[in-house]
């Protein structure tokens, strides 16, 4: 089995830094990844834009016939029954209408309260001294660690998911020597190479929440 037609190639190696997309017809894009070196079953993974997988024996069609072709013989046929909306219970609710709080207390979850600043200080400073990271792609090795070190904390002491970016700033703004523009547009480069996910508040305030791998990171 082979996929033709148009065809969305990608590959990521979060320890690298490296993110490859490849998107167009399928011959073309098997010939990108071998000029890459990354061509072959192991490395990323391949999907069809809108299309499907056909025999090797199958005559091969281009996007643009294809396109062609799903306009005469209408959308694909899909396996499964036709789909029924009135099985689909309604869920309807207010924007901004729900209760997280109340919701943990039914299931019995109860979320301690966030930490002051100068408790993860002085929690902060226990864990030290600290030794930077290793890896050609850490920006700044040893601000990555003691954040890494605070965002462990928070999530596997106090229980917290995410942290607010003004929080973080009061424990490690003044330690870093970055003022709250510099702070920001380095977590936001943490996010966009992986390592931290980023959270967008309701009230256009960012927090951050750390991946297990990262964490994990040394």
């Amino acid at each position: 089995m082979r996929l033709d037609g148009p065809v969305r190639f990608r590959f990521r190696d979060l320890e690298a830094d490296i993110e490859v997309l490849i998107e167009g017809d399928a011959s073309w894009v098997d010939s990108i990844r071998q000029e890459l070196g990354i061509s072959g079953e192991g490395a990323g993974y391949l999907v069809p834009i809108h299309g499907s997988f056909r025999n090797s024996t199958d005559q091969k069609i281009s996007g643009a016939n294809r396109s062609r072709a799903d306009s005469r013989g209408g959308p694909p046929q899909r396996p499964g029954p036709t789909p029924d909306p009135s099985r689909i219970p309604a869920s309807i609710r207010a924007i901004g209408d729900l209760d997280i709080q109340g919701e943990f207390d039914k299931l019995g979850v109860s979320l301690g309260p966030i930490p002051s600043s100068d408790v993860l200080k002085e929690e902060l400073e226990e864990l030290a001294p600290f030794e930077p990271l290793e890896g050609a792609s850490t920006e700044l090795a040893l601000e990555e660690r003691i954040l890494q070190a605070l965002l462990e904390i928070i999530v596997r002491t106090h229980g917290r998911p995410s942290t607010a970016e003004s929080l973080l700033y009061e424990v490690l703004g003044d330690r870093f020597g970055m003022d709250t523009k510099a702070f920001g547009k380095w977590l936001r480069r943490l996010w966009k190479q992986g390592r931290l996910e980023r959270v967008f508040g309701s009230d256009g305030k960012d927090a951050y929440a750390p991946f297990p791998f990262w964490l994990n990171r040394e």
